[in-house]
């Protein structure tokens, strides 16, 4: 095991999540169309930069049912599948489990530390849900000397949150890290490359109950934290004939020496 002993106490926000995501876990790959989107998107930009270095092992931060791993795994080069949630854990194991160089564990990527330091970390849509994003990044930046990633930022969905806005009031929706706080703290790292990119990803629901669902089905409907729920009947009448929303996704490579 590449894993080191480290602190395993979660906070019930995190317990929360693994939960949320655990009971969609069965279903997930059929509803996660942004997730499968920014993959895609992801394994195509570590591509365009040379592929991931080395030939030790890769450990993957939230890999849920394995939308990243089936695309930048490679038989004969380790490959460690983690994720918070053991039900999606299982079922990244059910789906690619059969590969050869293929290892699982269940992780909370905010306390990730291996015994000897992977060659490259990756990680698809995973690190906003950590408590403090921009920190966690950073944490595994230090673990490797390659991490890539893509997280969404903050100006993301902003039709949604203006509709709110009008009424005096904030969504529930996760609050996300800031493009430039992002990359502050990995330039702080003096890496020798440090390569990014920003996607304005849009997408079309048939209503506001649709774009909600968008969440919900795949268990990433866990409100901010604080947030109390209100009456939205005004902004789902306001998208009851459509809702044209946008996703900031960053997608980003940082390679360090020295390690």
């Amino acid at each position: 095991m590449t894993l080191a002993d480290g602190p395993s106490l979660r906070s019930p926000r995190t317990l929360a999540v693994a939960r949320s995501f655990g009971r969609r876990a069965r279903h997930y790959a059929e509803h996660a169309h942004l997730q499968r989107h920014a993959a895609r998107a992801l394994a195509d930009f570590v591509l365009e930069q040379g592929g991931l270095p080395g030939t030790g092992l890769v450990a993957e931060i939230g890999c849920g049912t394995g939308l990243l791993t089936e695309l930048l795994h490679q038989p004969g080069r380790p490959y460690l599948a983690t994720d918070l949630s053991p039900e999606m854990l299982e079922q990244c194991r059910q789906r690619l489990g059969r590969r050869g160089d293929l290892s699982f564990a269940v992780l909370d990527g905010q306390q990730a530390c291996f015994a000897i330091p992977p060659a490259a970390i990756v990680s698809n849509l995973t690190c906003q849900w950590f408590a403090d994003p921009v920190a966690g990044l950073a944490g595994l930046a230090r673990l490797t000397p390659c991490l890539a990633f893509s997280v969404p930022l903050s100006g993301s969905f902003p039709e949604w949150e203006a509709a709110f806005a009008e009424l005096g009031r904030t969504s529930g929706l996760l609050p996300l890290p800031e493009e430039g706080e992002v990359l502050a703290a990995l330039e702080a790292l003096r890496p020798a490359r440090l390569v990014h990119r920003v996607e304005a990803r849009r997408q079309h629901f048939p209503n506001a109950l649709a774009f909600a669902d968008s969440f919900r089905l795949i268990g990433a409907d866990q409100p901010r934290p604080g947030y109390s729920p209100s009456a939205i009947r005004p902004v789902l009448r306001r998208f009851a004939d459509g809702l044209d929303t946008t996703a900031r996704i960053l997608y980003c490579m940082i390679m360090r020496e020295g390690l």
